[in-house]
């Protein structure tokens, strides 16, 4: 199909660097949102019109649930996240899982198998799937205290950018485009990859390193409940 293109276009510096390397040349044209509407907005409004508790420090998820092993990572945040909650107790972890199937990830058995799924909040499955929209997401980013998106492939990254525009900072994984959307330390943080698997579409995907975003977790977690550093952050981001 490439080789029947008029034009080849790009979208991350990942994406034109794999293709390069096969003998392809691409405009890149990197992926934009709405800053308009991914704005810093109250947290405990926002809070309240999702029905979430307001006096918890909350990790957050957006995304597909189509496969498993799941894309977006959700094994390996919810396994990072049980460290990270058996050490700050009063810690929470939400979810917007888009795009259900029958053969995605059971994310509610395995925070029961690992027994904090009363420490796990969801969408209401109706409203995730059929009345979702950039407004709603926007008002679940900012009732969130940091985003995890250690997804083991990645195109662009939609989500990390829509965070920072809200003013939260994402933890991404270090595999394909994630590392060009955030700033390191400054913006986000970005964890290590563990073992990668390779999959029948021919190429490799990279889960994220449970440990290392555990640790990615805590040293975000000390920035963000520090009010000065997290407006610093917040603002880079933005």
């Amino acid at each position: 199909n490439i080789n029947l293109a008029y034009k080849i276009i790009t979208f991350s510096k990942f994406g034109q660097k794999v293709l390069q390397n096969s003998g392809y040349t691409s405009t890149l044209i990197l992926e934009g949102i709405d800053t308009n509407i991914f704005k810093p907005m109250d947290k405990i409004a926002c809070r309240k019109e999702l029905g979430l508790p307001e006096d918890v420090f909350f990790f957050g998820m957006i995304g597909a649930n189509k496969e498993n092993p799941p894309r977006k990572g959700y094994q390996e945040a919810i396994e990072a996240f049980k460290i990270f909650v058996e050490k700050y107790p009063n810690s929470r972890m939400f979810f917007h899982t888009q795009q259900k199937s029958p053969a995605n990830f059971p994310i509610l058995e395995f925070g029961r198998y690992l027994g904090i799924n009363d420490k796990m909040f969801f969408m209401n499955p109706y409203k995730e799937t059929f009345k979702s929209n950039s407004y709603q997401i926007a008002k679940e980013i900012n009732a969130m205290d940091i985003l995890l998106h250690p997804s083991q492939t990645e195109g662009f990254g939609l989500l990390p950018v829509e965070a920072m525009s809200c003013g939260v900072p994402p933890i991404v994984n270090n595999c394909h485009s994630q590392p060009e959307m955030i700033i390191d330390g400054v913006t986000g943080e970005i964890c290590k990859t563990g073992k990668p698997w390779f999959r029948g579409l021919g190429a490799y995907i990279y889960p994220a390193d449970v440990d290392s975003l555990a640790e990615k977790m805590e040293i975000l977690y000390t920035k963000v409940i520090n009010e000065k550093t997290r407006k610093k952050m917040a603002k880079r981001a933005r």
